[in-house]
């Protein structure tokens, strides 16, 4: 009942937003310009929601990957997201300054292709997940003054805490919002593609920006399922569970055209529900032991501290060209409830590598997870309590990747993608070959990005 009602709010929502975009007229000689978008100004549309501070956005990530060797099983298969964003400022809409209204809906599509065939830990693609049409972000922004900005309702943090400028450039999504997180976190965390209820305050000065936030302690309402995605299935529920803090510092430098810019940030988060242990029960015994209660022993709260900086180190004749090198380091130390205590990632991105294009980047990066002692002792515990069945033993896991982002038209992106990844899963049983564990796999993509 409670998520037919929400479902209902939203659709409202939605309509007041178009509606209020058709019924004002559009002015030819006020029109911006709207060439890199694929459908232009659609008919009038655009222009039109503008006059009442209103944007609409209409994306698509396309993307086919193969892999030839290693993984779970070898094949060909496709994904996809489509991000429909509606924003209105205040100001137009209702004579109030500073304020913005943010709706964000996504649509998944095709098949979690590192899922079915890869088993990777640090997923080959940032826009994967369960087939679904969701509501990613609801929320409202107001800044305060010249240096204050509050936003409040679903948000997903990953857009703006533990982030570096350059992981967009990337498909694995462990260049985006930590991928230790995802599996660290009670229902993998409000990053994407889900999101959770909350406060975040911002304060900028200069080059400095200091950033806090509480939100829900996760964004599903249960921990049952083991499908976090499928917990909140079309992302209407908003449940109020815990609480997660993140705090988080930034300096950026060098900011003007043609200076050697730099952002760095040191931050964490902690989070107050209880985390189960991954090795043992309650009464202390193995879990892998399956003569004694299975029911885990408990743990109250988990943290973790983060740190990142890029750094553009080279500049070119031609002022778009430029060579960025950035390096991120997390820690969760809690080894007995985190799958991951300690991640590495890091690379290079170079925008406008050759002559003529300067909006086309090339990246190459790497990523490296560290399996707890709690997640490696109980895969020691398995072997010893199952003698007859081989289990590998778990170890850490590491990603390179190589990827070329051309820029086709104004609307149209198109990046091919190359990744190797070592030790998929941290070691885990190949379900072809119960007699090994999941072979090192390579695999080959190709991402389209059309902004409509």
């Amino acid at each position: 009942m409670v998520d037919l009602r929400n479902r209902r709010v939203l659709r409202r929502l939605i309509c007041v937003a178009a509606l209020s975009a058709a019924i004002v007229p559009a002015r030819a000689d006020s029109a911006p310009d709207y060439n890199a978008n694929l459908f232009g100004d659609l008919g009038g549309l655009r222009e039109a929601f503008a006059k009442v501070g209103g944007t609409l956005s209409l994306t698509e990530s396309s993307e086919v990957f193969a892999n030839p060797n290693g993984g779970l099983a070898r094949g060909v298969g496709y994904d996809g997201l489509t991000t429909l964003t509606v924003q209105i400022d205040t100001r137009p809409a209702l004579h109030w300054g500073g304020g913005q209204f943010n709706i964000s809906l996504i649509n998944l599509h095709g098949e979690n292709y590192n899922s079915r065939y890869i088993g990777a830990l640090q997923t080959i693609s940032g826009v994967q997940g369960d087939r679904a049409t969701r509501l990613w972000e609801a929320w409202y922004d107001q800044k305060i003054g010249d240096h204050w900005d509050v936003r409040i309702g679903q948000q997903s943090v990953d857009t703006e805490f533990a982030v570096h400028p350059s992981a967009g450039y990337f498909v694995n999504a462990l260049f985006g919002w930590p991928i230790q997180y995802q599996f660290d976190m009670p229902g993998g965390g409000p990053d994407f593609p889900l999101s959770a209820l909350g406060i975040r305050a911002k304060f900028n000065e200069g080059g400095f920006t200091l950033r806090g936030g509480v939100f829900s302690g996760s964004p599903v309402p249960t921990s049952n399922d083991p499908d976090p995605q499928h917990a909140n299935p079309y992302g209407l529920s908003f449940p109020l569970r815990g609480v997660l803090a993140l705090a988080e510092a930034e300096y950026a430098m060098g900011q003007g055209e043609g200076e050697y810019a730099g952002v760095y940030k040191l931050g964490g988060w902690w989070d107050s529900l209880s985390f189960a242990d991954l090795r043992y029960k309650g009464a202390g015994q193995p879990l892998a032991n399956a003569a004694v209660n299975q029911t885990p022993l408990n743990h109250s709260g988990d943290f973790s501290l983060y740190a990142l900086g890029e750094q553009t180190i080279w500049r070119g004749s031609d002022k778009a060209r430029t060579l960025s090198l950035f390096l991120r380091a997390t820690l969760a130390p809690q080894g007995d409830r985190n799958l991951s205590t300690f991640s590495l990632n890091g690379g290079l991105a170079l925008h406008a590598p050759f002559q003529g294009r300067g909006a086309d980047t090339f990246v190459a990066g790497f990523g490296w997870q560290h399996l707890s002692a709690g997640a490696v002792g109980a895969g020691a515990d398995a072997a010893l309590y199952n003698p007859g069945v081989f289990t590998p033993p778990r170890g850490d896991e590491a990603v390179l990747e190589a990827s070329y982002q051309y820029q086709a038209t104004a609307s149209i992106q198109i990046q091919p993608d190359l990744q190797y990844i070592a030790n998929p899963g941290g070691g885990v049983l190949d379900p072809l070959n119960p007699s090994r564990k999941v072979g090192n796999a390579l695999v080959g993509g190709v991402r389209v990005n059309i902004t409509f």
